[in-house]
């Protein structure tokens, strides 16, 4: 997978950019993406402050945080960034504008957040406003999740899961130590038991998406709790998160 920058841009860097920022670069860490992501204003309102507080509250919601401070957008980013994703129309047509009269220094392809809908419908999603109520920011914010969605799986890129045990899975060692040292006597220290193996194997294909290597030989990749997801079991797993 080719190494790519991302960066996010509105009018003052300060509502909607930052959120995109925090939310895609969550996004990528889940699913092992390794992109540079960044956002930036094209006006000079905000440079060198924090994101809005109300952004702010609603990452924090969502146990996200943003290290942001606010910046204007430069020519360099044309050229420094792979993709430049303008937050809304206004945004966007200015931003062609940049890029036409400087034809040049544009190495970056601009696109359009909105443009990322569900079936390849172009989506909603609220213009945020210093002056904009609290419940439209957090509103906006699954409307940008969705989109960055969409965006990550149109790029084609590998998409990878990691199978953890989960608190379910860790109450059953909790419950039952008895049965597991049971277990192990049993097989001189080796825990084959044929219940622990039914354990294993639900604990390893319950929450997986992907169909049985016997059904679908080239469906995806397991090396032991890294899974490298195909297409479509990808689009399942992003849609979880």
């Amino acid at each position: 997978m080719s190494f790519k920058r991302l960066l996010f841009v509105c009018m003052g860097n300060s509502c909607s950019s930052p959120m995109a920022e925090a939310i895609m670069q969550s996004l990528m860490v889940k699913t092992s993406i390794y992109w540079e992501v960044d956002s930036a204003g094209l006006r000079t309102w905000n440079t060198g402050r924090r994101p809005d507080q109300r952004c702010l509250r609603v990452l924090r919601e969502h146990g996200l945080r943003s290290d942001h401070f606010c910046r204007q957008f430069s020519m360099d980013d044309f050229a420094y960034f792979d993709y430049v994703v303008a937050m809304d129309e206004t945004v966007y047509k200015e931003l062609q504008l940049w890029a036409e009269a400087n034809r040049s220094r544009v190495d970056s392809e601009l696109l359009l957040l909105s443009s990322f809908g569900q079936d390849g419908q172009t989506a909603f999603i609220h213009n945020l406003t210093p002056t904009c109520k609290q419940s439209i920011f957090r509103a906006a914010y699954y409307q940008i999740k969705e989109c960055c969605k969409q965006l990550i799986l149109l790029q084609k890129v590998d998409i990878v899961r990691y199978e953890v045990p989960s608190s379910e899975d860790n109450a059953y060692f909790d419950n039952n130590p008895a049965e597991i040292s049971e277990s192990i006597r049993s097989t001189g220290g080796q825990t084959t038991s044929s219940k622990m193996d039914l354990y294993y194997s639900k604990a390893s294909h319950s929450k997986q998406h992907c169909p049985p290597a016997s059904t679908e030989m080239n469906c995806c990749q397991e090396e032991g709790t890294r899974r490298k997801l195909c297409q479509k079991c990808g689009q399942k797993f992003l849609a979880t998160l």
